[in-house]
């Protein structure tokens, strides 16, 4: 894979995970690949996710951990309850585009990292020029991004300053009074979700390329109307929306439209 797709890939797993991301080419099978890791744990220190084409049209992404991993896996196995909840319905949406499988003997449903000897395997089929840097690209955003901010869920984040809080609604007192939004549960949504529209299906970077990283987040519960600040789950409680559908959505105040019905106006228009 030539130097600049590397780059362009570093920067879709960073823009996935919120965390520094190293990738290099790989070599080591008989068909070139990728590999990736967080790049302030080192390939030996925490996960290293592969992704190699394999037969005629598949893609093979497998992940293991690094022979001085232990501390990592530890923290990852202490992880709290909620955060396993994400870190579970984001590997879900790794698994979606070919076949899972978590050893030992675990299910999407209820796998957690107890030890060095798990990992995970997701084989994508039918796929077109496997060999190709395109569709390593495309497996690279639909597979190892989902599975590598899992990852990161699991291993958690340093300590941020009060506004980067997961809390969503806290009033703080700026220029005009505001209430803030964490920028963490908007790269989780669009890791479990997706960067297409939950109302009309549009996916901005699918047209504009790099230019259409425009996609927004909808707080199905507005935090305008919250009396208290409450944490938002990025699973259930948050929805992409294109830059067209969110306004709309919120020209009903001051309860907005909801998807439904936003849906249902889309379909009479377009149908």
């Amino acid at each position: 894979m030539r130097p600049e797709r590397t780059e362009i890939l570093r920067a879709v797993l960073e823009r996935g995970t919120g965390a520094e991301v190293a990738v290099r080419p790989d070599a080591s099978q008989a068909r070139a690949g990728l590999t990736a890791w967080f790049a302030d744990l080192g390939a030996s220190g925490g996960p290293v996710v592969n992704l190699h084409p394999t037969g005629l049209r598949r893609h093979r992404v497998t992940l293991s951990f690094g022979r001085f991993a232990r501390p990592c896996i530890d923290q990852m196995a202490a992880a709290p309850a909620e955060r396993l909840t994400t870190a579970r319905a984001l590997m879900s949406r790794a698994a979606s585009p070919g076949e899972c499988t978590i050893s030992p003997q675990q299910t999407l449903e209820d796998w957690r990292v107890t030890g060095a000897d798990f990992g995970v395997q997701v084989l994508v089929k039918n796929i077109e020029a496997p060999g190709s840097e395109e569709a390593v690209i495309h497996t690279a955003e639909t597979v190892m991004v989902p599975l590598m901010a899992a990852l990161a869920e699991l291993i958690g984040y340093e300590d941020v300053e009060p506004e980067d809080y997961d809390e969503e609604g806290r009033v703080t007192e700026t220029m005009v009074r505001r209430r803030e939004r964490s920028a963490r549960n908007r790269l989780l949504c669009l890791s479990i979700h997706g960067h297409r529209c939950a109302v009309c299906g549009f996916e901005p970077e699918s047209v504009y390329g790099d230019a259409g990283a425009i996609i927004e987040v909808h707080h199905l519960e507005p935090v305008s109307m919250l009396t208290e600040p409450r944490p938002y789950d990025p699973a259930v409680d948050l929805v992409p929306l294109c830059p067209n559908c969110h306004r709309a959505v919120h020209t009903r105040r001051p309860a907005p439209w909801t998807l439904e019905d936003l849906r249902k106006r889309v379909g009479r228009e377009f149908s």
